[in-house]
């Protein structure tokens, strides 16, 4: 969620800057997106770790989808 809001974020501080000839404003709203896809990144690499171990530590729950 934080990086979706941080990439709205970016894209109006983008856009706003681009508007009144900010480019400060601009490049700030280009690293707000940046950091937004980062912990978007971030959040989908630590769901598939903490899927990955609760595979290991609870197989049993897990038996359907290793069959497929």
């Amino acid at each position: 969620m934080a990086g979706k809001l941080d990439k709205a974020k970016g894209r109006a501080k983008e856009a706003i800057g681009h508007a009144v000839g900010n480019p400060r404003l601009e490049r700030e709203g280009k690293r707000d997106q940046a950091v937004g896809e980062i912990k978007d990144k971030a959040h989908q690499i630590k769901k598939k770790v903490e899927h990955e171990v609760d595979k290991t530590l609870h197989p049993e729950d897990y038996e359907d989808e290793d069959r497929s």
